[in-house]
């Protein structure tokens, strides 16, 4: 029996379809396909506190919000979304600047390059006073086109 594909929209996929990402509360503000740039917002609550002295949010949180903003403008450089289901980070790097407080975090994602095999993206995330928290770069492998069946022999 055929798989059906899904009927897929961004906003949905990285809102309702990835658990991780909806547990985090993760939202998609907004998106340029054009541009290679996505925007996103984790609003920040009590079990996002890394350091509750400080009131600070959990760098792992910062980083889930990285990789799911750049997961999103990889997925916007695709010729379809049903193969976004096919992407995968390889690589992230998170550089923490400032701690991150506040209501919420914004991540804007860029598409650095965009290759047969790779996309790499910057994402920076502010606070709601424009302060930069972290910075971060990200990878993904993305599915290869089929290559042309060679002729006869």
């Amino acid at each position: 029996m055929p798989v059906e594909p899904l009927n897929l929209d961004l906003k949905t996929m990285l809102e309702e379809l990835i658990p991780f990402n909806k547990l985090l509360g993760v939202r998609l503000v907004s998106t340029d396909a054009a541009a290679g740039r996505l925007v996103m917002k984790l609003p920040l609550r009590a079990e996002l506190i890394g350091n509750a002295y400080r009131g600070m949010v959990h760098g792992g949180a910062v980083s889930a919000l990285i990789d799911a903003a750049a997961g999103g403008a990889a997925a916007l450089q695709l010729p379809d979304l049903q193969e976004a289901l096919a992407v995968a980070t390889i690589d992230m790097r998170v550089d923490y600047l400032e701690p991150g407080r506040g209501e919420f975090l914004t991540a804007e994602a860029q598409v650095v390059r965009c290759g047969r095999r790779v996309i790499v993206i910057r994402i920076d995330v502010s606070d709601p006073n424009g302060t930069l928290v972290a910075i971060g770069t990200a990878t993904f492998s993305r599915p290869t086109p089929p290559r042309p069946a060679l002729g006869p022999a």
